[in-house]
């Protein structure tokens, strides 16, 4: 087994309302065909990353005016982030995928190496392991 770079992954949590459910994350956060993105930790501390993650959203929402990124529900809600441990109990694997010139700490959550779609199992797991690092009031 190849040895972690990280600790913890870190998630965007966008306006859509069925990304939150009374104020936490939803297992729907976590259900994506594509995998899921986040991004590692990779030693780096909480603030900076939280910064990173707040840069990240401006970048992929330049051009947009505050109205279309309201209409097009990609306001930025919260992050939250997920231990190694978590990931671990709820069977879940973290391949990383960094994106050249943009994001170098970006990886995808997934089934396993070779299933993209986590199962509801696992996504319960995490919704619930879920720890909301930083919230963002909606106009």
């Amino acid at each position: 087994m190849d040895k972690r770079d990280w600790k913890r992954i870190y998630r965007r949590v966008k306006s859509k309302p069925v990304f939150m459910k009374d104020g936490r994350p939803s297992s729907a956060l976590f259900k994506d065909s594509h995998g899921v993105s986040v991004d590692k930790d990779m030693g780096r501390n909480e603030k900076d990353i939280i910064s990173d993650e707040e840069r990240l959203h401006r970048f992929y929402n330049q051009g947009l005016t505050e109205e279309e990124i309201r209409q097009n529900v990609e306001e930025l809600r919260a992050i939250i982030s997920l231990s190694d441990e978590s990931c671990d109990l709820a069977g879940a694997c973290v391949l990383s995928d960094p994106i050249e010139g943009e994001n170098l700490y970006h990886a995808l959550l997934q089934k396993s190496e070779n299933e993209i779609l986590l199962t509801k199992a696992q996504a319960r797991i995490l919704e619930r392991a879920a720890v909301i690092v930083k919230t963002y009031s909606i106009m």
